[in-house]
């Protein structure tokens, strides 16, 4: 399937001038703020935010749908290894490095916004969801970072995904809240690890790649202070607007603290082991205290209410 991909390249190179040919500067602007709701950071608010202000289940499997989402795209991208668009016609403000197929803002969005309309399941909030794909995907192509075969693949595996995941959910979480705490702290970390080690060496040699660590190592922390919270904290998002609202900002600042800290304590030239036994700790925290010590905060500082464990 590589060989056909790249047989590709020419005919998407032509599709990316056309479109950026037709494109006038203004819209190429708006397409900028849609490729913005594509990135991690951006994700690294919504999550929260659902988790912790809207509603709790649903910020659950948002989050697992989410991590394993990219931990799939970056394990496609390594396999087939497609250069990105580098043709001199095409302008590309923010280039890209890593391989081009398939679309990781493309999937993404399918999988978060795709899977968002399906738990809420209002018209106007599907309306929403479908033009916010709709643009993250195309902000692709006409920002000159992924040929339209990406943008499409990207598409159809996330879509795949959404659905099979919404297949196999209920009946997963019915089985893992009979095991104990023990199986569901061990299967939090474990499965993790597991995934981390299938991913494939990045394109410069690099084992285990960090498209890998940064996705599984937040799930496995945040799979552990789901365990954590369920057993001392159980806190309910209900609560007046302004509780919600200083839980946000309380939480946003605490993860931040994990999220950028840690960035600016390791020395450039850290071995790559090092960095990567590192970055699986700092990404782990980051889930854990999405997970854990943010709801724990919360209910102490009376921001939320809390059923204690059980």
């Amino acid at each position: 399937m590589g060989e056909w991909l790249e047989s590709l390249v020419p005919w998407g190179t032509e599709v990316l001038v056309k479109i950026q040919s037709y494109t006038p500067e203004w819209l190429v602007i708006v397409f900028v703020g849609f490729t913005f709701l594509g990135y991690e950071e951006f994700y690294l608010l919504v999550l929260p935010l659902i988790f912790w202000c809207v509603d709790r289940q649903i910020g659950v499997r948002l989050g697992f749908i989410s991590l394993f989402s990219a931990w799939l795209n970056s394990v496609f991208k390594y396999l087939f290894a497609i250069p990105r668009p580098s043709d001199p016609r095409l302008n590309v403000p923010y280039p890209e490095t890593s391989p081009s197929f398939p679309s990781g803002h493309a999937q993404n969005a399918v999988v978060n916004w795709g899977y968002l309309a399906y738990s809420f399941r209002k018209p106007i909030f599907t309306i929403v969801a479908v033009v916010i794909i709709l643009g993250i995907s195309l902000s692709r192509m006409v920002l000159g970072v992924h040929f339209p075969q990406d943008v499409i693949g990207g598409g159809l595996i996330g879509l795949v995904l959404l659905v099979v995941f919404i297949w196999a959910e209920p009946p997963a979480s019915r089985w893992l809240g009979a095991q104990s705490r023990v199986v569901q702290a061990t299967l939090a970390v474990a499965g993790p690890l597991i995934l981390i080690f299938l991913h494939p060496a990045d394109t410069e040699g690099y084992y285990p790649a960090s498209g890998s660590l940064t996705p599984m190592s937040a799930i496995a922390g945040f799979a552990v202070g789901l365990v954590m919270e369920q057993a001392w904290v159980r806190f309910r998002v209900e609560g007046e607007w302004w509780r919600r609202g200083l839980r946000l900002l309380l939480g946003l600042v605490v993860v931040a603290i994990f999220y950028a800290g840690p960035r600016f304590l390791l020395p450039e030239d850290t071995a790559y082991g090092l960095e990567a036994a590192l970055r699986f700790v700092r990404y782990a925290l980051v889930g854990w205290s999405v997970a854990f010590l943010c709801p724990w905060l919360f209910v102490r500082l009376r921001l939320a209410e809390g059923d204690g464990g059980r």
